[in-house]
């Protein structure tokens, strides 16, 4: 803090606090009457009464030289200033990060944590008023009211009255190099007023680099932190499944409150709803499961909801399903392999079963079954699954180990034998395996019924190393089917003959069932929520069909019509959003017909309400204050003068009290 005079001509008139003094010294006593015989009296009377004499009243002689000091010095005007703070007249510019990410709709008490920040926003610039000030929202993709700070002060207060909080994450970094670089451009005094919720979750590790000689001053608006449940995991599995397939949809919640809570979880799939009851530990998650069917081919959009709460903007959470109504299936390998007819009459079989054209066809299969490898090539099978497709290799007899060691990365060195005997070897299913779970009751039989009189001598080390999941085996431990995951689809080692010399498997009623188990049961189950499109991103669509042009519109969550831009690309027509995306299904149609969709989400970063502590410290310039509007008023300059004023009439009010109630001296 600084003191500054208004008027520092006047502090001459401290001058006059050292009359209460002077009187005090110089003063005469009228001496008391005595009647005296003795000369010892007049002795006393001339040392009483002379001219300087020592003061006996000191409190008078206090109050009175205090008060003229009040006085003088509120002639001169002083008042407080904080430090950093601009001097009067001095150049100012003032520029305001607003934090309006989506922890900013929170309520606490009567208000949002936004509503409170914008309103002590507001207050501090109109008390402040600096020379050119500027507004920054903290969002997805920060943007400023201004180019560059100006003088409209009151243009901002009412950007701040009709400002709405955003579903978006903060890009913290984007928005303090905003500010820097405006703040680079101005003269004078420069300062940087941060108002956020200061959220732990985004502020914790967020440490900018700021100038040494830039005044930031930081209000935290949260008081606390709300309790709150939140969706924040939606995955279907498979991420593109085909009509009739199995769906499980994985859903999991968060609990973001100190005690445990009872909640009701919905899904929606395509209007087909279903509920479960969810129970939610103290700061802790729950997982549960749904399981649907596709009807028909092409997106569907899957939503999972909450009861709502006092924070719903993450009490949903949606996805979109590519349904394909087929899977492309290619055949490698010699043309008079037997296995060859096997497969072409099994896709025949089955209505989502494609096939696909040779090797050489540009489109990725989705399954590849490659007969009587030889073991060439090893690098480009492994390629095509980490690229999504489930590559079933069954190895010939003349297959090198390690050629197999190298497309399972499995280093091998034992010798790979064929073995024929006229007593055929029984095949076990592995229980475990999904693809086994449709015959685990018994009423469809074991699906590896038959006789297998052929096979390779595999190590049993491919399906007992890390990851490998069998499917089945012989009785005697040999891999039957093995399961090896990679970052993409899977990789299946085949060794069960299909050849009806060797094995009479392909006539027996659960084979077809069997094989449409594994080939699903494999598919890529994918991980990560598909369909889905950050809150505050534009939404893209793209058509080469020239019937669209014009004829395209994009409808919200709340079946509001959201303008696009339209543009040429060599893929065709492009579609484009020209506002943020909101959370929640939106809908691409056609004179009125909905040929797709597109899932926004909630960041679920901005679930976890609780602040931090304090507001984090930006430097040692770096001031935070309970009050923006306290600390403007104390950067204006605080006057004292009326209290200097007032001292000085309750000191003179003292003074004569004392004065009054003093006895005076007696005649003797």
């Amino acid at each position: 803090m600084s003191f500054l005079f208004q008027n520092p001509a006047l502090l001459g008139l401290l001058a006059l606090a050292a009359l209460p003094p002077l009187v005090h010294l110089l003063s005469r006593s009228r001496p008391p009457v005595y009647r005296f015989s003795n000369v010892d009296f007049l002795r006393r009377i001339m040392q009483r009464t002379a001219r300087f004499r020592r003061p006996k009243d000191w409190l008078l002689l206090a109050l009175r030289t205090t008060a003229l000091l009040a006085l003088a010095a509120a002639f001169a005007s002083p008042f407080l200033i904080s430090a950093n703070s601009a001097l009067p007249g001095e150049k100012s510019t003032v520029i305001l990060l607003i934090d309006r990410s989506a922890s900013m709709s929170a309520r606490e008490g009567a208000g949002s944590r936004f509503e409170t920040a914008c309103a002590e926003a507001a207050r501090f610039l109109a008390e402040l008023r600096p020379s050119a000030a500027n507004l920054i929202w903290i969002d997805a993709e920060p943007d400023a009211a201004f180019p560059e700070p100006g003088p409209n002060i009151d243009f901002l207060g009412e950007l701040l009255q009709r400002a709405e909080p955003s579903a978006e994450e903060g890009a913290l970094a984007a928005a303090f190099d905003l500010a820097l670089r405006q703040l680079a451009k101005a003269g004078g005094r420069r300062e940087l007023v941060v108002v956020s919720d200061f959220q732990a979750s985004a502020w914790r590790d967020f440490s900018p680099t700021l100038p040494p000689d830039l005044t930031v001053r930081s209000h935290r608006v949260a008081t606390g932190a709300p309790p709150n449940l939140a969706v924040t995991r939606l995955i279907p599995q498979p991420a593109e499944p085909v009509v009739g397939q199995e769906i499980s949809v994985l859903v999991r919640v968060r609990n973001f409150s100190p005690e445990p809570v009872r909640s009701q979880l919905t899904l929606d799939a395509d209007g087909s709803r279903s509920s479960q009851p969810l129970d939610l530990p103290a700061w802790g998650e729950a997982e549960t499961a749904f399981v649907l069917r596709a009807a028909s081919a092409g997106p569907m959009p899957v939503s999972a909801m909450l009861e709502a709460d006092a924070y719903p903007g993450d009490d949903a959470r949606h996805a979109v399903l590519r349904v394909r109504d087929s899977l492309r299936l290619a055949i490698d390998g010699a043309d008079e392999a037997p296995e060859r007819p096997v497969w072409q009459r099994l896709a025949a079989a089955l209505p989502w079963i494609e096939l696909a054209g040779d090797a050489a066809s540009t489109r990725q299969p989705d399954l590849r079954f490659v007969a009587r490898w030889d073991g060439s090539a090893p690098d480009e099978l492994r390629n095509q699954a980490l690229a999504g497709t489930t590559v079933i290799v069954h190895p010939a007899a003349t297959c090198p180990p390690a050629a197999i060691g190298e497309l399972l990365e499995r280093p091998s060195t034992e010798a790979i034998a064929s073995e024929t005997s006229p007593a055929a070897w029984p095949v076990v299913p592995e229980e475990e395996h999904p693809a086994n779970q449709l015959f685990r009751s018994g009423d469809f039989g074991n699906p590896f019924a038959g006789s297998f009189r052929e096979r390779l001598r595999l190590p049993a080390a491919l399906a007992d190393g890390p990851a490998a999941r069998p499917i089945a085996r012989f009785a005697d431990g040999v891999p039957a089917i093995v399961q090896l995951p990679t970052p993409g689809a899977p990789i299946l080692l085949w060794n069960l003959a299909l050849d009806p010399a060797a094995s009479d498997w392909p006539t027996q009623g659960s084979f077809l069932p069997a094989v449409a188990e594994i080939l699903l049961r494999t598919r890529p189950s994918g991980r990560s929520e598909p369909g889905q499109t950050p809150a505050g991103a534009a939404l893209v669509w793209t058509s080469a069909d020239p019937a669209h042009g014009g004829a395209l519109t994009l409808t919200g969550p709340h079946g509001e019509a959201l303008e696009l831009t339209e543009s040429s690309t060599p893929d065709g027509t492009l579609w484009q959003s020209t506002e943020p995306a909101a959370p929640g299904i939106h809908r691409w149609q056609v004179s009125g017909q909905t040929i797709d969709y597109a899932a926004v989400n909630f960041p679920d970063s901005q679930s976890d309400l609780r602040p931090l502590d304090a507001p984090p410290g930006f430097g040692e310039r770096s001031v935070s204050a309970d009050s923006l509007v306290r600390q403007a008023s104390l950067a204006r300059g605080f006057p004292l003068w009326p209290w200097l004023a007032l001292a000085a009439v309750i000191l003179l009010v003292a003074e004569s009290l004392i004065h009054a109630r003093t006895p005076r001296p007696k005649a003797a």
